[in-house]
């Protein structure tokens, strides 16, 4: 759908200088012109590109962040395509600062500061960061800022990377379709009137957009890797307890696990290698975790010579594989080809005994949620408060509802969901090493492109959660993608031992290594699109919160709507535009 009429907004700049300072505009223009001249281009860059650019002396940390930002207010509301990619709650603030200060210790030691050194990266919602207040994608906690940044966000801090901004989500990581009252809709980056896949779809879209490097995400049931191969990049679901999770909305903590998101597997390794690297110990489930502080020799060691592969065709008699769609079959052909010639060996295997009764896995949460409110200024003093406070999508009546229904920390209950989980993991990995098997392969969500289809949730991600209920580690890899156009991912997964990412990773390297580049989503920003690349971050961020709130009274408010159409939304995002153009210039706060 294009975007190809519309009202002409900022009379030309005049309007918005009124709310914005002409001196950032000028600022701002003039970087944005300096940094178009350089040599070195961020589409598809890579840690190991970006680093050899700064030894080069091609680029440096801070026009680096000042291209990704400036990227960002390009296409990231555009409406050319249709409905906007939104993959923001808010820009990092700080982001340039922090680029200096690299710069600073790079001039004077000639040294990066870490394996991250100046990598930008999206962290989503539901993860704290100073620079920004974390909202888990709610209304409800709108201006809720922490005190401290997560324990994964310091270790990311540490080897030098750089937060760009946070990445919208599913409100309160419940849901698959990227829909919150906090900032209204993300669109997939192929297509962006199609599903970005959730509850991490912001990050996703991020990183496949170009608009970071490095993603970071939390999965309980598929909420890594279903958006991540929605938006064609990689994405690798760790060991439960690998992560810490201090800092991050406690949402599920018994099955739920930080994930990384990138375009490479060397990428994918670097950064799980710095969140996963140091125990936290304010988080007793990540003691006597083994540990690594890299995963290069399973990149440089990378093969399929000789592996085994499990195909899962069935898990406790749901059936993986739809054998009548002659289209998902010749998908999965495909990928099973590519293992064989790369010399593995493919063995089906189905799993009857596995529980996938997900009912106790959230067992603790309204405690965990209370106390984790409790640590700082928050805006809602509860669960309760949050369900009380008239904005979340839920509506107040099914939000208590569903606060009365979660089993308290340490009951029955919560011993029973542990329980489960080792069950399960000692069954698949007993049936694993009995046959020789090195991973297990699975669909994600299901053998079709990203959409709103019916079955969306109906294998790994709900039906058959093997990686979810045993705290096994899974990697997501792409199958393929679509004849139409734009060409749209397909994706599947790989599932390993307990703490054993390090062989996953060498694993999906050997498959993935040859494969030709992924087809590039095609961004385009319209003539008529409004330019916020003019705008400052604090700017955009007004910006943001303010089409949410909107967003959230016309579509969502009081539980009315589930869903936003994307024509819908393209309207109303078109219409907010305009309005912050003409009504809120006032408010608007001036770059520094």
């Amino acid at each position: 759908m294009n975007h190809s009429k519309g009202p002409k907004i900022f009379n030309q700049g005049v309007s918005l200088a009124l709310a914005i300072s002409m001196t950032c505009l000028i600022a701002e223009k003039s970087m944005a012109n300096q940094f178009g001249s350089q040599k070195f281009g961020i589409k598809e860059s890579t840690i190991e590109s970006i680093h050899d650019a700064f030894k080069e002396r091609l680029i440096d940390c801070e026009q680096l962040i000042q291209r990704y930002l400036y990227r960002i207010k390009k296409y990231n509301f555009s409406l050319e395509r249709g409905a906007p990619l939104n993959a923001f709650v808010a820009l990092n603030p700080n982001a340039v600062r922090q680029a200096k200060a690299l710069d600073r210790h790079f001039k004077q030691s000639n040294k990066l500061i870490g394996p991250l050194h100046c990598i930008p990266i999206a962290v989503k919602d539901n993860i704290d960061t100073v620079d920004t207040p974390s909202t888990s994608g709610s209304l409800a906690l709108l201006g809720s800022q922490p005190i401290s940044n997560a324990f994964l966000v310091n270790q990311l801090r540490a080897a030098g990377g750089i937060i760009i901004g946070k990445a919208a989500m599913d409100e309160f990581a419940s849901g698959g379709e990227g829909i919150s009252g906090r900032s209204g809709r993300i669109g997939n980056a192929y297509d962006p009137n199609q599903n970005s896949g959730g509850s991490s779809g912001g990050s996703a879209v991020a990183v496949s957009a170009n608009f970071a490097v490095l993603g970071i995400g939390t999965d309980n049931s598929g909420s890594v890797r279903v958006p991540a191969v929605f938006n064609g990049v990689y994405a690798i679901r760790p060991s439960t307890g690998l992560i810490s999770h201090s800092g991050i909305l406690p949402r599920g903590n018994l099955d739920g696990v930080a994930g990384v998101m990138a375009r490479s597997i060397p990428d994918l390794a670097l950064g799980l290698a710095a969140i996963a690297s140091t125990s936290d110990p304010d988080d007793h489930f990540t003691k006597q975790v083994p540990r690594t502080d890299s995963y290069a020799n399973n990149l440089k060691t990378a093969s399929l010579n000789g592996r085994r592969i499990g195909v899962i065709r069935s898990v406790a008699g749901n059936e993986v594989f739809d054998s009548t769609d002659k289209t998902s079959m010749a998908l999965f052909n495909q990928v099973k080809a590519r293992l064989e010639r790369k010399g593995a060996s493919l063995v089906e295997i189905n799993l009857p005994l596995f529980d996938t009764n997900r009912a106790n896995n959230m067992a603790g949460e309204a405690e965990d949620i209370d106390q984790y409110l409790g640590s700082f200024a928050s805006t809602r003093r509860s669960l309760q408060d949050i369900c009380l406070s008239g904005r979340t999508r839920l509506g107040e009546k099914a939000c208590i509802g569903y606060m009365e229904s979660i089993a308290p920390k340490y009951s029955d209950r919560y011993d029973s969901a542990l329980k489960t989980f080792e069950k399960n993991r000692n069954y698949v990995e007993g049936l694993m090493r009995e046959d020789g098997i090195d991973a297990l392969l699975m669909p994600l969500s299901s053998w079709q492109p990203p959409s709103y289809y019916d079955d969306m949730y109906r294998t790994a991600t709900t039906e058959s959660p093997v990686a979810s209920n045993s705290g096994l580690p899974a990697i997501a890899l792409i199958a393929g993608w679509t004849s139409a156009s734009p060409a749209m991912p397909i994706g599947f997964e790989l599932i390993g031992f307990q703490y054993g990412e390090g062989d996953l990773i060498g694993l999906a390297q050997a498959y993935s290594s040859g494969l030709p580049g992924r087809p590039l989503p095609e961004l385009n920003a319209g003539n008529n699109d409004s330019p916020f690349e003019d705008i400052c971050v604090q700017g955009i961020n007004y910006f943001i919160t303010q089409a949410g709130w909107h967003s959230y009274k016309q579509f969502l408010k009081d539980a009315n709507g589930q869903n936003i159409e994307p024509a819908a939304y393209q309207r109303f995002f078109e219409q907010q535009t305009q309005k912050f153009a003409q009504a809120n210039q006032q408010s608007v706060q001036a770059c520094e």
